[in-house]
């Protein structure tokens, strides 16, 4: 069972239909579809090519643009804002189009797609076809991309600033394994869905006519924004590997410091041990046991000892 069916007139009006009735003439369709529902299969295979429906119910997608039996399919990926969901855990988006035929498809809610859905229904028009649609849907998911990578440049410019506090906490730098992972994930998908956006940009040869019904400067310009937001979160990942560098090295310096510290210690208190260990043999001839001023002889002993290792370590500018 779809989602939603609109049917388009030609001046842009929508409205609500029923999948199993036919299209009016002079009118284009939009399904959506939820891949979770066991319906869906039987009402996708009525509706495309066979070899269409296979790719298009693949477990797993990547975006990328197909140009089959006069259709085109693309795969997009957004962001996901659904709650108790991780935004970087990006959502697919299965769009097959014609110039009469647009089928979308997801495994969970999009967003961009709930937010044109309300608009059409709340009196917006699409007088530029299905191209149109399929621009709108696009500049959809690019907007909640660029709100991800922003909201990452925001949250590691205010960690870059904690860091530049002197005397800063280390766990400052906590929140970083898991930011970088994040970008990881967004990173992965937004590289191809960069060059997918670039490659509908140029029309390829065979284009079929809905493609060539997109507005270009449209387009273009989420091209260039999928770009942007590529280009700020590799540098959001170059800064946070630098910011991990930082932290190792910060960890690295306090060990060394304590170590530093300890070794100089264990330097003062050597002479001191040796000194505790010889007079504490219980053997004859031991000096000072008979008078009453060995105790003071030896810890004055001792303090010499103590004061010639630290002239010592002072000389050798250990210290």
């Amino acid at each position: 069972m779809a989602l939603f069916v609109f049917d388009f007139a030609a001046d842009g009006q929508m409205h609500e239909a029923d999948l199993h009735r036919p299209c009016p003439a002079d009118h284009w369709r939009w399904v959506h579809f939820d891949l979770n529902d066991a319906a869906t299969e039987t009402d996708l295979r009525a509706l495309v090519p066979a070899s269409a429906a296979e790719i298009l119910l693949q477990p797993e997608t990547r975006p990328r643009s197909v140009i089959i039996a006069g259709a085109m399919i693309v795969m997009l990926r957004g962001a996901n804002f659904n709650p108790g969901q991780q935004s970087d855990d990006m959502v697919a988006l299965r769009i097959w189009a014609t110039d009469t035929l647009v089928i979308t498809l997801r495994h969970r809610a999009i967003f961009a797609v709930q937010d044109l859905r309300d608009a059409l229904r709340g009196g917006m028009i699409l007088p530029g076809g299905a191209g149109l649609l399929i621009a709108e849907l696009i500049e959809g998911l690019v907007d909640r991309i660029e709100q991800v990578s922003l909201g990452l440049d925001d949250t590691v410019d205010s960690i870059e600033e904690s860091v530049l506090v002197p005397g800063h906490d280390i766990d400052v730098l906590a929140p970083l394994p898991q930011l970088r992972r994040a970008t990881i994930r967004l990173i992965r998908y937004l590289r191809p869905q960069s060059e997918t956006l670039r490659k509908l940009e140029q029309r390829p040869p065979g284009a079929p006519p809905v493609l060539l019904t997109l507005p270009a400067d449209r387009l273009h310009e989420s091209a260039n924004r999928a770009q942007r937001a590529l280009e700020e979160l590799d540098a959001v990942h170059h800064r946070l590997n630098a910011l991990a560098d930082h932290q190792y090295n910060r960890k690295a310096d306090q060990l060394s410091r304590n170590g530093y510290g300890l070794s100089v210690i264990a330097a003062v208190f050597l002479p001191l041990g040796f000194v505790t260990g010889l007079f504490g043999m219980n053997v004859g001839g031991l000096p000072w046991t008979d008078t009453p001023l060995g105790f003071v002889i030896v810890c004055l002993g001792m303090a010499a000892a103590v004061a010639l290792v630290i002239l010592v370590l002072r000389l050798l500018r250990l210290i």
